[in-house]
This record gives structure tokens, C-alpha cells and sequence, in this order.
């Protein structure tokens, strides 16, 4: 009798090990299981991330390449249809600043009454009313003075992209073979430029996405051209239109 209770308690001793080790080995099991299910989660989260980057650029860039593509230029004294651009930073990001004439509506507030006409554009990185810095624009009647216009009507910017925290322009200089950062010309425009947005999600440990493209500006070959503004254009036929009638008074009256 003695004997079976010794067996019965050494059969019962060797089972609560095996429920001890099987526990143990569920444990295991299950850490290496959360391990695998939180890393495959976090490349989710951050494949989603990089995807909404590349669409908040490639969205901003499709209509950048509207606006460029749009860009309006004739020779003029005044330079009111020169392109120009400034370089600044905010820590580590680019932050850069570029003004040009175009016709194309896209950056322009949806109540703008621009978008209609060709316009100066002026795009920047800078915060918002709530901190947020994002991609933002001015706009303003073509033949304006910049500097006069903001400093008159003090115009509120548009905000375009909040998820883009930097911009980088980059002209190409066709002597040299290379990418600059300067543009000396103050009444011209390039004929290449490079325009890298850096984006953010919302995600504050998310890294920085860079998104670049290359622009070749289609009317920048009439800067090889001795064109004259449509103003300039219209007093000349204006004039013409007069000495003609002068003309024609004159032979009546001969």
C-alpha cells in the first residue's frame, strides 16, 4: 500500500513538471510570437508611412509641374516676370523660397480671383496659425511689385502641405555641367531646374522622405529671343495704329 502511494506521488510529481515545462515552453513560444507580430506591424506601419509620404509629394510635385510648365516670361525692364529664388534652412531641412510667373491655378487658394490670369507665385516653408510648418504660397497679379504688394495688402499664405517640411531648388547651369545653388540672373529664368520636397507624416519618429524632380522650362528658350512684354507689345501697336491714321489724314488731305 505504501509502495502505490510512493509510485502515485512520483507519477503526480513527474506530471506537474510537464504541465511546468509546457507552460514554460507556451511562454516562450508566445513572446517570439508578439516579437514577430510587433515587427511585422511596425514595417506595416512604417510601409504605410513611406506610401503616404510618396503621395503627399508626388501629388504637391504633379502640381509643381503644372505650375512650372505654366510659367510665363518676356523681357522687361521692370523685371516683373523674372524668376527668383533664395536659399535658407530651419535646423537640418532646406527651406528655400522661389517666385515666378505662371497661369496655372494649382497652389492658389480656392477663392483666389488669380486663377484665371497670370499671377506671381510665391512658395515657402513656414508655420501656420496652430506651429505647423508646411509648404505654403502667396499669389499676386502679374505685373506687380512683389516687395510693394506684400508690404500694401499683407496677404495671409496659403497652405498647400502641411506634410511637406522642406523644400530644395537647385538650378542647373549648362556651362559648368553642374547643379547649383545660386541663380545671378535678375531678370531671366533657368532653363533646368531640380526641386526636392522633404516630407513628414504625422508620425513625429517617422524619417524624412525626399522626393526629387527635374523640370526643364519650356519657355525659357525665349529668353534667346528678343521678345517684349505684351504691354510694351500693345503701346507699339497702339502707336503703329495712330501714325497709320496720321498718315491716312494726311493723304486725304492732300
Amino acid at each position: 500500500m505504501h509502495l502505490e502511494k510512493i509510485k502515485r506521488a512520483h507519477k503526480l510529481g513527474f506530471t506537474l513538471l510537464e504541465v511546468i515545462v509546457a507552460l514554460t515552453i507556451l511562454i516562450i513560444s508566445f513572446g517570439i510570437a508578439f516579437q514577430a507580430f510587433n515587427s511585422t506591424l511596425q514595417s506595416w506601419k512604417r510601409g504605410n508611412e513611406v506610401l503616404e509620404g510618396f503621395q503627399n509629394g508626388d501629388y504637391t510635385m504633379r502640381q509643381f509641374s503644372s505650375k512650372i510648365n505654366s510659367l510665363i516670361y518676356f523681357k522687361d525692364e521692370r523685371k516683373r516676370y523674372a524668376f527668383r529664388f533664395e536659399k535658407n534652412n530651419i535646423g537640418n531641412l532646406p527651406v528655400d523660397w522661389i517666385s515666378f510667373v505662371s497661369s496655372s491655378s494649382y497652389f492658389l487658394h480656392p477663392y483666389d480671383n488669380l486663377g484665371n490670369s497670370p499671377h506671381r507665385i510665391q512658395l515657402f516653408i513656414q508655420e501656420d496659425e496652430y506651429g505647423e510648418i508646411g509648404l505654403h504660397s502667396i499669389s499676386m497679379p502679374a505685373l506687380s511689385d512683389e516687395n510693394d504688394y506684400i508690404e500694401k495688402y499683407n496677404p495671409t499664405p496659403y497652405l498647400i502641405n502641411r506634410h511637406i517640411k522642406g523644400m530644395e531648388i537647385k538650378i542647373y547651369d549648362f556651362d559648368a555641367e553642374e547643379w547649383t545653388d545660386s541663380w545671378e540672373y535678375e531678370n531671366s529664368i533657368p532653363e533646368r531646374i531640380m526641386i526636392t520636397f522633404n516630407v513628414i507624416t504625422d508620425n513625429d519618429n517617422q524619417e524624412e522622405i525626399s522626393y526629387s524632380r527635374v523640370f526643364n522650362i519650356p519657355v525659357a528658350e525665349s529668353i534667346k529671343q528678343p521678345l517684349t512684354s505684351p504691354t510694351i507689345s500693345i503701346n507699339n501697336s497702339q502707336n503703329n495704329s495712330n501714325n497709320s491714321s496720321r498718315n491716312n489724314t494726311i493723304n486725304v488731305g492732300s
